[in-house]
């Protein structure tokens, strides 16, 4: 897998950037989201727990990797109920980004991962498949108050299937490249992807799903299957 499989997708996947309403400290960073296209329409996926529904700030969701002013114009918040559900199963938030609020270039040059070509079974060639997952790891993402700059680098770690998770439509990647972490905190939200190559066929850019939790001491991260994300964006989707 080269770098320019990765790159193909990074661009779709932002910090979650908070406001705090701090005069002195107006931003926070926690987690990873990507921004997806689904039935003419686009969102941005993260996991519920990162965005603290409780309790939740506004959200200032990014463009490009350049944009610092510049934020994708948001409706509302889409959480799975979870008074019947199992806790990962109900791990994730759908927003809906405004399209007709975006008149500016630069906010319109989001790019977006289309899922009806992202899709595909990966699950039946995960064995010979590379994976990765792109976020944001807390102790590399921090606001410089004094420029009015936020400093975050996209991470890729990579690694291997590595089964289903104890809990229901849920997956485990063994990582193999840890790169010094010492948390993964910062990842929940981000894309799981496969590459998968075939005798014949040009290789595959695969969504897999969207990690939930993991350590570096573990070596594994824990993501929620695909299907999860289409079932909620399709109940999005119903709503008035």
């Amino acid at each position: 897998m080269t770098p320019e499989v990765i790159n193909s997708v990074s661009a779709s996947v932002p910090p979650l950037v908070f406001e705090t309403s701090r005069a002195e400290t107006p931003y926070s960073i926690r987690g990873t989201v990507f921004l997806v296209g689904y039935a003419g329409r686009a969102f941005v996926l993260t996991a519920r727990h990162s965005l603290c529904p409780e309790d939740c700030p506004p959200i200032c969701i990014f463009p490009t990797d350049a944009s610092q002013k510049k934020i994708i114009p948001l409706k509302d918040v889409f959480f799975v109920p979870v008074d019947h559900v199992p806790d990962d199963f109900g791990d994730i938030a759908v927003i809906e980004m405004d399209m007709n609020k975006i008149t500016d270039t630069e906010v319109g040059s989001a790019k977006l991962i289309d899922l009806d070509l992202a899709s595909g079974d990966w699950l039946s060639k995960s064995e010979a498949a590379e994976f990765f997952v792109l976020g944001y790891p807390e102790e590399h993402s921090f606001v410089d108050y004094d420029l009015e700059t936020i400093t975050s680098r996209r991470w890729a770690l990579h690694g291997q299937y590595a089964g289903e998770s104890i809990s229901d439509y849920c997956h485990m990647l063994e990582v193999s490249s840890i790169h010094n972490l010492t948390t993964f905190s910062g990842f929940s939200g981000g894309p799981v992807f496969a590459w998968i190559e075939s005798p014949g066929n040009r290789g595959q850019i695969i969504l897999c799903g969207m990690a939930l939790r993991g350590t570096p001491a573990g070596g594994q991260i824990h993501f929620l299957d695909r299907s999860v994300l289409l079932d909620a964006l399709n109940i999005k989707l119903k709503q008035i």
